[in-house]
């Protein structure tokens, strides 16, 4: 099912592909959650959303129309919260901090300011695009 993975913006002509890992990256915030041992099948539709991504791209061009995706790192959301109490909360966001070159955790509106950015005509010549918003997290360089 592919509805929740893409999505065209209502006011535009221009699509947007956007890819929403939070929850994955959230319970796995230590590593890449595509290179833990048992998630093949995750890894698996992280590589066909990169794949569709440059597919469609390639399919609806002509049409006018660009399609990115959006690939969000580490995220603090309440699902980060949840079942940790505030220490480990607050050590986690430390690590993740730690990790990244921006020296921070990121945040929805990090992830919504990327879909805003892809979605404005001054972006119309991008397309085809996975946009990987983490913060350059060093622990894992090896983006798409």
């Amino acid at each position: 099912d592919l509805a929740p993975i893409i999505g065209f913006a209502p006011t535009s002509t221009r699509g947007c592909f956007f890819e929403q890992v939070t929850r994955r990256s959230a319970q796995n915030a230590h590593l890449p959650a595509t290179s833990l041992p048992g998630n093949a099948f995750y890894a698996a539709t992280k590589a066909a959303v990169s794949l569709l991504t440059r597919r469609f791209a390639m399919e609806l061009g002509r049409d006018g129309i660009t399609v990115n995706a959006v690939a969000p790192g580490f995220i603090l959301t309440d699902m980060v919260k949840e079942g940790r109490t505030g220490e480990e909360y607050n050590d986690l966001v430390r690590t993740i901090s730690e990790r990244s070159m921006v020296g921070r955790a990121g945040d929805s509106r990090d992830v919504a300011n990327a879909v805003a950015f892809l979605l404005a005509p001054e972006s119309g010549f991008i397309t085809g695009q996975l946009l990987t918003v983490d913060g350059g997290r060093m622990d894992y360089i090896a983006h798409p």
